[in-house]
């Protein structure tokens, strides 16, 4: 508290009109929300390097494969649209005794209300600003398409634990934030990518922590029964066919 405000707190008994502006200084204490670059910097030589966990099912038999991307900043560019961007290229290793081979690049574009990724030539927003809790806009916006989820221009994607710690854990090791906010699909079964019933489950959702960026990834597209079974009980231990693919970083810095 300021001392001006201090000041009026002690001509409180003496004034009903240094009360109001008490009260109203008061008002001015209270945080907004939060602008949210803080939750994805960006700068050229800067690098982050995750732990992944990529497990596919098929006819019910689970195979696990575990290999580390390494995501580096290149260079800052000029997107198609003109705006300020930057250039990452994503590396690929199966050991940490490997060398590094480049996997794919992506653009990341920074603006003062939403942060958005091109990759394959489709540009998703993956943050919007201010950061607010239970906060929802349509990540495709920018994209042209006649999915039916698109073209309603329907919100797809939200903002979960603004402000909250997280923690994820990688070959045996913890790593906390004690600040970050999540991003996750909408799952209400009418949406098309976040579905969640007794035969599906299509989710996504990431994890940004503040004064460092994205730190956990997780995706899954499972199918939980046979096309061809006459019944079906859903099971997370039992599952037929899919995908899930879980990034936790383990490294991050400068070259």
């Amino acid at each position: 508290m300021s001392l001006s405000c201090l000041s009026l707190k002690r001509l409180l008994p003496l004034a009903p009109l240094a009360a109001l502006a008490f009260t109203s200084c008061e008002n001015k204490t209270v945080p907004g929300p939060e602008s949210g670059a803080d939750y994805f910097p960006l700068a050229v030589g800067n690098y982050r390097i995750y732990q992944v966990l990529d497990t596919t099912w098929s006819n019910y038999q689970r195979t696990p494969v575990s290999y580390q991307f390494r995501e580096t900043v290149a260079d800052q560019i000029t997107d198609a649209a003109g705006q300020a961007s930057f250039r990452v290229v994503r590396a690929k290793r199966v050991l940490p005794t490997d060398a590094w081979r480049d996997d794919s690049v992506m653009v990341i574009t920074a603006t003062p209300k939403y942060v958005a990724q091109t990759r394959n030539n489709r540009r998703t927003i993956d943050l919007v600003f201010p950061v607010r809790d239970n906060y929802a806009w349509n990540m495709y916006s920018f994209v042209s398409v006649d999915t039916a989820a698109e073209s309603r221009n329907e919100d797809n994607r939200r903002y979960e634990a603004v402000g909250q710690p997280f923690q994820a854990t990688a070959a045996g090791k913890t790593y906390r934030y004690e600040q970050t906010a999540s991003t996750a699909l909408i799952v209400d079964n009418r949406n098309l990518y976040g579905f969640d019933n007794e035969y599906y489950l299509s989710t996504y959702k990431e994890v940004y922590a503040k004064g460092v960026g994205p730190v956990y990834r997780v995706r899954r597209r499972l199918n939980y029964c046979d096309e061809q079974s006459p019944t079906c009980s859903r099971s997370n231990t039992r599952i037929y066919k899919g995908q899930a693919r879980v990034e936790v970083l383990i490294e991050q810095g400068k070259i």
